[in-house]
């Protein structure tokens, strides 16, 4: 009966097919010879193969993207909570996740590729209506310690886990620090009038205007604490104020306390306390990260968070980064402020230097930010179109790895594009940067599979992300999949070609 099932589908499915095979253009037939013959969905059943081409074929159509929240509000309205999970796990979940949990992570490493390792995401992040924040925070940062376990079980893999700061915080908190550091960029232009530097004295003289007086203990505080300064110095850079002067110290939290730093982050003491919870969520997980060696990405989020994720990511990079890369912060590029962001982190692990970790990807909120600058009058900030995003990824793509030979520097290239991906490696190769790990590859869990295979089989070190969670909290991550679904399959149909090919395979009719 399947393979009755299936003989008409491939029969019906025969234009699809066509069409898959001539949208090849750009690749040789010996490229493709090569794709088929290393038969990278050899160990997904027939459901799944099926399920995967009815997926990615619904993905195609604009509507059903652009409408999927609706979709899904209208799917729990009429089956229900249960049996509307049931369905979106084995739809859709299962294209793009591991499962709901750990121990279906746990099962799919268990017989995963030997030359690929796997970033372990627990899809976790700020959603409305939870009616208790603070329990869920918790939640979210035993289950990151959970996978850092998980990850530590075999350490020859490296495998490494993916985090996002607002699964751990109050929102409103989070979104008034980012407005602080914000604010506190804007302070330099202010006092520095376009001048290159500003004293200390500027920096305290504004303060008293504002009725902020240092004692003198105070005072040696922000000099030798904040600043990190030694007795002659008084002169600061616009790099050394960005990364000294942060609204708010997660490890230094004597810091807090000094009434400069209050008066940046203007946090009351409720707001202050959950602060301290959030650091301890940080470290419950952070700290078996470094004694395991387990490196941690912080994902990036919507531009309206970012400063102060980027804040948070700065100072666990300054705390945990001390021996080697553990933390890594994540960099939008199609946003148009990427380019300023990488050049100021360049000369950051350059004046410092810092042991730097990157993660580079094309980005993922790129409908919501979009829109939420349409509402608020503001100029869009996302590139003009696809091919700007790909300039301005590739630019710092380059900037960055030709740093690795004056700075640790280790970049992550998590990127679907075939011309991205075949960019670099020229570029490594152009270069003389020796594939030793600081450069890095990933793609996400069912999607590029060929690419992920073929970077394996050249000797690169390959990651795929692999997502899990509970499926009422995945469904804005499996959103965000099925707008970047639809644009690699629109630019290219190799994939839908590799599953029809399984699938002959399997039927024996190949």
């Amino acid at each position: 009966m399947i393979l009755s099932s299936c003989q008409k589908f491939l029969g019906s499915g025969r234009v699809l097919y066509k069409f898959a095979v001539a949208n090849q253009t750009r690749y040789s037939s010996s490229q493709l010879q090569y794709y088929q013959s290393l038969r990278i969905h050899k160990d997904k059943s027939v459901p799944s193969i099926l399920n995967n081409l009815l997926i990615n074929h619904m993905l195609k159509y604009d509507w059903v993207v652009d409408q999927g929240p609706k979709l899904f509000d209208l799917l729990y309205a009429i089956c229900g909570t249960r049996l509307a999970n049931f369905l979106i796990n084995n739809t859709i979940g299962r294209v793009f996740t591991a499962g709901e949990n750990l121990e279906s992570v746990e099962r799919y490493l268990s017989s995963s590729n030997d030359k690929i390792s796997y970033i372990i995401d627990y899809c976790s992040e700020a959603v409305e209506g939870i009616d208790d924040c603070e329990k869920f925070y918790d939640e979210n940062s035993s289950i990151f310690r959970q996978t850092v376990l998980e990850c530590a079980k075999k350490p020859e893999k490296k495998n490494m886990i993916a985090i996002k700061v607002s699964s751990l915080i109050d929102m409103n908190l989070l979104k008034q620090i980012n407005k602080a550091r914000l604010n506190i960029f804007e302070l330099f232009n202010k006092i520095s009038q376009d001048k290159q530097t500003i004293t200390i004295q500027q920096v305290f003289n504004y303060l008293k205007e504002q009725g902020i007086n240092l004692n003198e203990n105070e005072q040696k505080q922000f000099i030798k604490g904040v600043l990190k300064f030694n007795k002659n110095e008084n002169e600061i850079d616009q790099i050394t104020w960005r990364y000294r002067v942060q609204p708010i110290f997660m490890f230094e939290t004597d810091l807090n306390k000094n009434p400069a730093i209050k008066h940046f982050n203007n946090l009351n003491e409720k707001e202050l306390f959950l602060f301290e919870q959030f650091i301890e969520r940080v470290k419950y997980f952070m700290d078996p990260a470094l004694h395991n060696k387990i490196c941690v990405m912080v994902d990036a989020e919507q531009t309206y968070l970012q400063w102060a994720i980027d804040s948070f990511s700065e100072q666990m990079e300054a705390y945990y980064n001390q021996n080697q890369t553990l933390v890594f912060n994540t960099f939008q590029n199609y946003l148009k402020q990427t380019k300023d962001r990488v050049d100021y982190e360049l000369a950051k692990a350059e004046i410092f230097k810092l042991n730097v970790g990157i993660k580079m990807v094309r980005g993922a909120y790129m409908v919501e930010e979009s829109k939420l600058a349409k509402e608020q009058g503001k100029e869009n900030p996302i590139n003009d179109g696809y091919e700007a995003t790909t300039a301005m990824i590739e630019r710092n793509l380059e900037k960055l790895i030709l740093n690795i030979p004056k700075s640790s520097t280790k970049v992550f290239v998590a990127s679907h594009n075939e011309q991205t991906v075949e960019f670099i490696k020229e570029l490594m190769h152009r270069h003389s940067i020796p594939n030793q790990g600081d450069v890095l590859f990933a793609q996400l869990y069912g999607l590029s599979d060929h690419v992920t295979y073929q970077l394996a089989g050249e000797g690169y070190k390959i990651y795929k992300y692999v997502p899990f969670g509970k499926t009422e909290i995945m469904i804005p991550y499996l959103m965000r999949r099925a707008q970047e679904t639809k644009k690699v399959l629109q630019s290219s149909s190799l994939q839908t070609l590799l599953l029809i090919d399984e699938l002959k395979y399997r039927l024996y009719l190949k």
